[in-house]
Protein backbone atom coordinates (compact mmCIF):
# COMPACT_ATOMS: atom_id res chain seq x y z
CA UNK A 1 0.00 0.00 0.00
CA UNK A 2 1.21 3.50 -0.84
CA UNK A 3 0.33 6.43 1.42
CA UNK A 4 0.61 10.02 0.23
CA UNK A 5 2.24 12.39 2.68
CA UNK A 6 3.43 15.98 2.49
CA UNK A 7 6.39 17.64 4.20
CA UNK A 8 5.74 21.07 5.70
CA UNK A 9 7.31 23.41 8.23
CA UNK A 10 6.21 26.32 10.40
CA UNK A 11 9.20 28.51 11.34
CA UNK A 12 11.37 25.40 10.85
CA UNK A 13 9.18 23.16 13.01
CA UNK A 14 8.99 20.18 10.62
CA UNK A 15 5.97 17.96 9.97
CA UNK A 16 4.68 15.10 7.89
CA UNK A 17 1.03 15.73 6.94
CA UNK A 18 -1.46 13.07 5.86
CA UNK A 19 -5.09 13.60 4.88
CA UNK A 20 -6.90 10.34 5.55
CA UNK A 21 -9.98 8.93 7.27
CA UNK A 22 -8.19 5.62 7.84
CA UNK A 23 -8.39 5.07 11.60
CA UNK A 24 -5.68 2.41 11.45
CA UNK A 25 -3.12 5.20 11.01
CA UNK A 26 -3.79 6.43 14.55
CA UNK A 27 -1.28 4.10 16.15
CA UNK A 28 2.07 4.78 17.80
CA UNK A 29 3.95 2.11 15.86
CA UNK A 30 2.36 3.15 12.57
CA UNK A 31 3.38 6.78 13.09
CA UNK A 32 6.96 5.79 13.91
CA UNK A 33 7.10 3.57 10.83
CA UNK A 34 5.72 6.25 8.52
CA UNK A 35 8.28 8.81 9.69
CA UNK A 36 11.14 6.29 9.49
CA UNK A 37 10.31 5.54 5.86
CA UNK A 38 10.97 9.13 4.74
CA UNK A 39 14.35 10.54 3.74
CA UNK A 40 13.73 13.92 5.31
CA UNK A 41 16.53 15.22 7.52
CA UNK A 42 14.13 16.20 10.30
CA UNK A 43 10.51 15.38 11.08
CA UNK A 44 9.33 16.63 14.48
CA UNK A 45 5.87 15.15 14.22
CA UNK A 46 3.11 13.70 12.07
CA UNK A 47 -0.26 15.34 11.48
CA UNK A 48 -3.27 13.30 10.41
CA UNK A 49 -6.13 15.35 9.00
CA UNK A 50 -9.57 13.82 8.60
CA UNK A 51 -13.13 14.84 7.81
CA UNK A 52 -15.28 16.26 10.59
CA UNK A 53 -18.97 17.06 10.29
CA UNK A 54 -19.79 20.80 10.29
CA UNK A 55 -16.08 21.69 10.39
CA UNK A 56 -13.37 22.04 7.76
CA UNK A 57 -11.33 19.19 9.23
CA UNK A 58 -10.12 17.38 12.35
CA UNK A 59 -6.44 17.39 13.29
CA UNK A 60 -4.56 14.75 15.27
CA UNK A 61 -0.94 15.49 16.12
CA UNK A 62 1.69 12.88 16.96
CA UNK A 63 5.24 13.51 18.14
CA UNK A 64 7.93 11.71 16.18
CA UNK A 65 8.08 9.01 18.86
CA UNK A 66 4.46 8.20 17.99
CA UNK A 67 2.86 9.69 21.10
CA UNK A 68 -0.36 11.66 20.62
CA UNK A 69 -0.41 15.28 21.77
CA UNK A 70 -3.35 17.58 22.38
CA UNK A 71 -2.13 20.39 20.15
CA UNK A 72 0.75 21.63 18.04
CA UNK A 73 0.23 25.26 17.05
CA UNK A 74 2.88 25.40 14.33
CA UNK A 75 1.59 22.10 13.00
CA UNK A 76 -1.95 23.47 12.93
CA UNK A 77 -0.83 26.49 10.92
CA UNK A 78 0.83 24.15 8.43
CA UNK A 79 -2.30 21.99 8.30
CA UNK A 80 -4.44 24.99 7.36
CA UNK A 81 -2.07 25.96 4.54
CA UNK A 82 -1.95 22.33 3.37
CA UNK A 83 -5.74 22.01 3.18
CA UNK A 84 -5.93 25.20 1.10
CA UNK A 85 -2.98 24.48 -1.20
CA UNK A 86 -4.20 20.94 -1.90
CA UNK A 87 -7.65 22.26 -2.79
CA UNK A 88 -9.49 20.43 -0.03
CA UNK A 89 -10.77 23.76 1.36
CA UNK A 90 -11.43 26.75 -0.91
CA UNK A 91 -11.80 29.38 1.81
CA UNK A 92 -8.75 30.98 3.45
CA UNK A 93 -10.66 31.11 6.74
CA UNK A 94 -11.14 27.74 8.45
CA UNK A 95 -12.57 26.15 11.56
CA UNK A 96 -11.24 22.83 12.79
CA UNK A 97 -10.98 20.56 15.80
CA UNK A 98 -7.77 19.53 17.57
CA UNK A 99 -7.18 17.63 20.79
CA UNK A 100 -7.64 20.78 22.87
CA UNK A 101 -10.89 21.88 21.20
CA UNK A 102 -12.05 24.09 18.33
CA UNK A 103 -9.84 26.59 16.52
CA UNK A 104 -10.24 29.31 13.92
CA UNK A 105 -7.47 30.04 11.44
CA UNK A 106 -6.81 32.27 8.47
CA UNK A 107 -4.24 32.39 5.68
CA UNK A 108 -3.14 36.04 5.67
CA UNK A 109 -0.85 35.87 2.65
CA UNK A 110 0.92 33.19 0.63
CA UNK A 111 3.00 31.90 3.54
CA UNK A 112 1.62 33.50 6.69
CA UNK A 113 -1.05 31.72 8.70
CA UNK A 114 -2.69 32.97 11.89
CA UNK A 115 -4.32 30.65 14.40
CA UNK A 116 -6.71 31.33 17.25
CA UNK A 117 -5.36 29.59 20.32
CA UNK A 118 -7.12 28.05 23.28
CA UNK A 119 -7.33 30.32 26.32
CA UNK A 120 -4.15 29.67 28.35
CA UNK A 121 -4.31 28.92 32.05
CA UNK A 122 -1.99 28.33 34.98
CA UNK A 123 -1.77 24.78 36.28
CA UNK A 124 0.43 25.65 39.26
CA UNK A 125 1.88 28.34 41.45
CA UNK A 126 5.62 28.88 41.17
CA UNK A 127 7.54 25.59 41.10
CA UNK A 128 11.20 25.36 42.11
CA UNK A 129 13.29 22.44 40.92
CA UNK A 130 16.82 21.65 39.77
CA UNK A 131 18.02 25.15 40.64
CA UNK A 132 15.43 27.03 38.57
CA UNK A 133 11.88 28.23 39.11
CA UNK A 134 8.98 28.48 36.71
CA UNK A 135 5.27 28.05 36.10
CA UNK A 136 3.18 25.24 34.63
CA UNK A 137 0.99 26.73 31.87
CA UNK A 138 -1.51 24.98 29.60
CA UNK A 139 -1.78 26.78 26.26
CA UNK A 140 -3.35 23.86 24.42
CA UNK A 141 -0.33 21.75 25.33
CA UNK A 142 1.40 21.75 28.72
CA UNK A 143 4.53 23.84 29.28
CA UNK A 144 6.90 24.76 32.09
CA UNK A 145 8.07 28.32 31.45
CA UNK A 146 11.33 29.60 32.92
CA UNK A 147 13.02 33.02 32.93
CA UNK A 148 16.53 32.16 31.72
CA UNK A 149 18.21 34.92 29.65
CA UNK A 150 20.82 34.00 27.04
CA UNK A 151 20.64 30.26 27.70
CA UNK A 152 22.81 28.31 25.26
CA UNK A 153 21.43 25.48 23.16
CA UNK A 154 23.25 22.69 24.97
CA UNK A 155 21.95 23.91 28.33
CA UNK A 156 18.40 23.84 26.91
CA UNK A 157 18.92 20.18 26.00
CA UNK A 158 20.57 19.21 29.28
CA UNK A 159 18.27 21.03 31.69
CA UNK A 160 15.17 20.63 29.53
CA UNK A 161 15.52 16.86 29.42
CA UNK A 162 15.82 16.67 33.22
CA UNK A 163 12.77 18.86 33.84
CA UNK A 164 10.74 17.12 31.16
CA UNK A 165 10.94 13.84 33.14
CA UNK A 166 10.66 15.39 36.61
CA UNK A 167 8.28 13.63 39.00
CA UNK A 168 6.33 16.85 39.56
CA UNK A 169 4.87 16.52 36.06
CA UNK A 170 3.84 12.89 36.22
CA UNK A 171 4.14 10.12 33.67
CA UNK A 172 3.33 12.27 30.62
CA UNK A 173 5.99 14.84 31.46
CA UNK A 174 6.02 18.41 30.18
CA UNK A 175 7.47 20.67 27.50
CA UNK A 176 10.06 23.13 28.81
CA UNK A 177 10.44 26.73 27.62
CA UNK A 178 13.22 29.18 28.46
CA UNK A 179 12.42 32.83 27.76
CA UNK A 180 14.41 36.05 27.59
CA UNK A 181 12.62 39.42 27.71
CA UNK A 182 14.14 41.83 25.16
CA UNK A 183 11.54 44.60 25.65
CA UNK A 184 7.81 44.92 26.39
CA UNK A 185 6.91 43.80 22.86
CA UNK A 186 9.72 41.32 22.15
CA UNK A 187 10.91 38.07 23.73
CA UNK A 188 13.17 35.16 22.80
CA UNK A 189 12.03 31.60 23.47
CA UNK A 190 13.84 28.26 23.30
CA UNK A 191 11.91 25.04 23.83
CA UNK A 192 12.76 21.47 24.77
CA UNK A 193 9.86 19.32 23.60
CA UNK A 194 8.74 16.01 25.03
CA UNK A 195 8.03 13.23 22.57
CA UNK A 196 10.71 14.66 20.32
CA UNK A 197 13.27 14.91 23.13
CA UNK A 198 15.20 17.74 21.57
CA UNK A 199 15.67 21.47 21.30
CA UNK A 200 13.09 22.80 18.86
CA UNK A 201 13.62 25.34 16.11
CA UNK A 202 10.23 26.77 17.08
CA UNK A 203 7.28 25.99 19.35
CA UNK A 204 4.06 27.95 18.92
CA UNK A 205 2.21 26.75 22.00
CA UNK A 206 5.36 27.24 24.08
CA UNK A 207 5.68 30.82 22.85
CA UNK A 208 2.05 31.47 23.79
CA UNK A 209 2.59 29.91 27.23
CA UNK A 210 5.53 32.25 27.87
CA UNK A 211 3.57 35.25 26.60
CA UNK A 212 0.62 34.42 28.85
CA UNK A 213 2.78 34.18 31.96
CA UNK A 214 4.68 37.37 31.16
CA UNK A 215 1.48 39.32 30.56
CA UNK A 216 0.14 38.19 33.94
CA UNK A 217 3.15 39.73 35.66
CA UNK A 218 2.94 42.87 33.47
CA UNK A 219 6.22 42.31 31.65
CA UNK A 220 4.93 42.34 28.05
CA UNK A 221 2.13 43.79 25.93
CA UNK A 222 0.26 42.87 22.75
CA UNK A 223 1.31 42.63 19.97
CA UNK A 224 4.32 40.52 20.92
CA UNK A 225 7.14 39.40 18.66
CA UNK A 226 8.68 36.08 19.62
CA UNK A 227 12.12 35.27 18.27
CA UNK A 228 12.78 31.53 17.95
CA UNK A 229 15.67 29.65 16.40
CA UNK A 230 13.63 29.08 13.23
CA UNK A 231 12.44 32.64 12.70
CA UNK A 232 9.79 34.88 14.24
CA UNK A 233 6.25 34.46 15.51
CA UNK A 234 3.71 37.11 16.47
CA UNK A 235 1.15 36.85 19.26
CA UNK A 236 -1.82 39.18 19.63
CA UNK A 237 -4.07 38.91 22.66
CA UNK A 238 -6.90 40.76 24.38
CA UNK A 239 -6.44 42.03 27.92
CA UNK A 240 -8.46 39.12 29.33
CA UNK A 241 -6.71 36.58 27.08
CA UNK A 242 -10.04 35.28 25.76
CA UNK A 243 -8.94 36.15 22.22
CA UNK A 244 -5.43 34.93 21.37
CA UNK A 245 -3.90 34.69 17.89
CA UNK A 246 -0.56 33.22 16.86
CA UNK A 247 0.83 34.00 13.41
CA UNK A 248 3.97 33.15 11.51
CA UNK A 249 5.55 31.65 8.43
CA UNK A 250 4.37 28.29 7.12
CA UNK A 251 5.64 26.39 4.11
CA UNK A 252 4.46 23.36 2.15
CA UNK A 253 7.60 21.68 0.85
CA UNK A 254 6.95 18.49 -1.11
CA UNK A 255 4.64 15.48 -1.38
CA UNK A 256 5.84 11.89 -1.41
CA UNK A 257 4.33 8.41 -1.59
CA UNK A 258 5.36 6.04 1.19
CA UNK A 259 5.39 2.27 0.66
CA UNK A 260 3.60 0.90 3.68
Amino acid sequence: MKIEATKANGTQNHFLILYSNNKNLHNKEVIQKLISKTDFKRVDGAIILSDKENLDFKMDYYNNDGTWETMCANGARCAVLYMYRKGHIKNKKMKFEAGDGLHLAEIENSNTVKLQMSIPKYCSDKIELLGVSGFHVDSGATHFVIDYPKIDNQKVKDLGSQIRYHEKFGERGINVDFYDILDSHTIYVKTYEKGIEDLMMSCGSGSVACAYHLSQISKIKSPLKVHVLGGELEIKFSDDWKNVWLSGHAEIEESIRIDF
